[in-house]
């Protein structure tokens, strides 16, 4: 997690008491069977990268048998502690990232700085906080009145922002409402732009595709401020953490696997999407995702994208060496497919992030 707190180093007022770990929960039983359904059917794509899947057969492999299995308690125990299970490692804390806050502080005081920094970039960018100026020898924050920070981020956005039930051994900044992670605020921010860029063109009630869903928090906030068609499309294996933290969130009818015409959240594997086009959708949203891609892959999405489409891009730019390819640059990629740029600027809650918004030719 790449983060240089350019603009405020110092923090006054920060504490391991503002942080804690959340409370998990199991799926009800009808979930629980539809999961496993899912879980049991999963099968290595045709592909000639299926040594991917390997890597995570290797890395998912017990805590999915649990899921599997017909062991009541082995997959509640997943599903309570999803956070601290390897089915999280890499988007949201995952069992190696949880050993090491429960056991290091000093660990725990610097994902926590990244939390605070995200609550309060967030803030920023909705215009109920004031922008820092370093030039102004403003390099330090306060830390007071967490609350009321994040419910004047609630009032001008217009939505309760409380967190998803589903918050097994996760660590974060203890509000109100609940336990925070520095994932909860990113899905606030996404979902807030992709409505909001969607109505600036005239789409009142957008349908919203996720490349690359992550923990799901981007989901789950859209639909909290109105949205009622969205859909994730991701690897197999990361859709189970998703499918968990989403039908806890919103019931057994409104999440599944695979593509739904209907509304609700659809939950849909990337190597067996049929459609030529994402046809049924306004925004196509990818953040922090497509430039790890291969260069194929990445192509492939954008030319999914329906004529006309929108496409919602926060990602970077660095272009560093990824095996055996250099990352992809996000902009490069669309104007090489005649895509016209709306809007370019840094991203408000990472910096070395660039948020771009596309139409399709």
């Amino acid at each position: 997690m790449s983060h240089p707190f350019s603009r405020r180093p110092d923090w006054t007022g920060l504490s391991d008491e503002l942080f804690g770990f959340g409370t998990g929960i199991g799926l009800d039983p009808d979930q629980r069977v539809r999961l496993r359904a899912y879980v049991r059917a999963m099968v290595p794509p045709a592909r000639s990268d299926a040594s991917l899947w390997s890597d995570y057969a290797e890395l998912y492999g017990g805590s999915l048998a649990d899921l599997a299995g017909e062991d009541v308690g082995r997959s509640e125990t997943v599903e309570q502690r999803l956070y601290a299970t390897p089915l999280t490692h890499g988007f949201l804390q995952g069992h190696m990232v949880h050993e090491s806050l429960t056991t290091n502080p000093a660990a725990r005081l610097h994902v926590g700085r990244i939390i605070l920094d995200r609550l309060v970039r967030l803030s920023e960018a909705v215009g109920t906080g004031r922008v820092q100026s370093r030039e102004h020898g403003q390099t330090h924050f306060v830390i007071e009145e967490l609350d009321a920070l994040f419910g004047a981020i609630e009032l001008r956005i217009g939505t309760d922002l409380a967190p998803p039930r589903q918050a097994g051994e996760l660590f974060g900044v203890r509000l109100a409402k609940g336990i925070f992670s520095d994932r909860h605020f990113d899905g606030i921010y996404g979902a807030w732009r992709a409505l909001r860029i969607a109505r600036d063109f005239g789409i009142d009630a957008p349908a919203l595709l996720e490349i690359g869903g992550g923990s799901g928090h981007l989901a789950y906030y859209a639909r909290r401020m109105g949205c009622t068609k969205f859909a994730i499309l991701d690897l197999p294996p990361v859709l189970v953490p998703q499918y968990i933290l989403l039908a806890t969130a919103f019931g057994t009818e409104a999440v599944d696997f695979g593509d739904r015409s209907g509304p609700g959240i659809a939950l849909v594997d990337a190597y067996g999407a049929g459609q030529e086009r994402f046809a049924d959708w306004d925004v196509v949203i990818n953040v922090d995702s497509l430039p790890e891609m291969a260069p194929t892959d990445a192509g492939r999405y954008l030319d999914r994208i329906r004529p006309g489409g929108l496409f919602l891009s926060i990602n970077q730019e660095s272009a560093v060496q990824n095996g055996d390819h250099r990352q992809n640059v996000v902009a490069d990629l669309a104007r090489a497919r005649g895509f016209r740029c709306h809007a370019r600027m840094p991203a408000w809650l990472r910096t070395g992030w660039v948020e771009e918004v596309f139409q399709a030719p």
